[in-house]
């Protein structure tokens, strides 16, 4: 019974680590050309998801925050940053 314990709480923390590691390799780990932060005033549909006011420009698209390593980027990263009014 005391073995199975044990080799139930190992296999958790190994799920755990593998999933932490598969949910960071996810999120890009590369430096985007810019940040844009859109300061444009907006009519708020209701029923609607907007697109967030800030996001990054990467290979010349758009990406959202929420793609990226953000600990990464600001560790590796020196990024521009520019408002739209």
């Amino acid at each position: 019974m005391r073995n199975l314990i044990i080799l139930s709480s190992i296999s958790i923390c190994l799920l755990s680590a593998c999933s932490a590691s598969k949910q960071s390799a996810k999120l890009i780990q590369d430096c985007p050309e810019e940040k844009i932060v859109n300061k444009m005033p907006m009519v708020q549909t209701e029923g609607k998801d907007d697109k967030p006011n800030t996001y990054f420009i990467y290979k010349g698209e758009r990406r959202e925050l929420a793609e990226f390593d953000e600990k990464w980027l600001q560790e590796n990263c020196d990024i521009k940053e520019t408002e739209v009014h």
